[in-house]
């Protein structure tokens, strides 16, 4: 064997120097997206695997079925999905995210003014886990901005800096100021008293 003059080991060190290097950025982007999801498809409703705020593109953490019991009868509700800029499996993590947020409620069965409002009184007064002094009045504020639907619509809410937006269909319908609202509404899912423990797993992508 002929020996490897300096310049031919220093070649040969520079190499596999790089193709390590090579390694190493691909772990690191296959880490970045790990957690993310592709599209889904729940009980015929199409959850894209994107969509966006604010010009920022926001990526699916999760989706799921809600289900309700009405007379020892369970009946589908809504198809919820939750989109994040980077993927967070937690309350903490929900928290702590800088956002934005947005969280998609696609119906499966058409509701009236009543029953919408009924509901999301209802599931405040099971599930809200985080208070505060005005969250009465914040909570009347944002229900009344939800009207009726017809199978297949969508309710929106976005939570944007300081800000949460609310939406029928596409169409805006009003806003709320403030993160303590922010953190009540997001504790309708993820807190300790979820709508639905198993949609709060889902919504996490547990």
């Amino acid at each position: 064997m002929i020996p490897m003059s300096t310049s031919q080991q220093l070649s040969k060190r520079f190499a596999l120097g790089f193709r390590c290097v090579k390694c190493l950025l691909l772990v690191v982007v296959f880490s970045g997206l790990g957690g993310r999801l592709e599209a889904l498809e729940i009980e015929g409703v199409q959850v894209p695997s994107t969509t966006s705020v604010g010009g920022q593109t926001l990526h699916l953490n999760g989706a799921g079925l809600r289900t309700v019991v009405l007379l020892v009868v369970p009946i589908k509700a809504y198809v919820a999905a939750f989109y994040t800029p980077a993927p967070v499996r937690s309350w903490k993590s929900v928290l702590a995210s800088p956002g934005p947020l947005k969280l998609n409620f696609t119906f499966l069965q058409s509701v009236s003014q009543s029953q919408v409002t009924q509901a999301w009184q209802a599931q405040f007064h099971q599930s809200v886990s985080f208070d505060y002094p005005g969250l009465a009045g914040d909570q009347a504020a944002f229900i009344k901005m939800l009207g009726p639907l017809k199978k297949g619509g969508v309710e929106s809410v976005e939570i944007d800096g300081n800000v949460t937006r609310v939406f029928d269909d596409g169409k805006f319908k009003g806003q709320i100021t403030g993160p303590n609202f922010q953190k009540a509404f997001l504790s309708l899912w993820f807190g300790s008293k979820p709508v639905m423990p198993e949609l709060r797993a889902a919504l996490l992508g547990n």
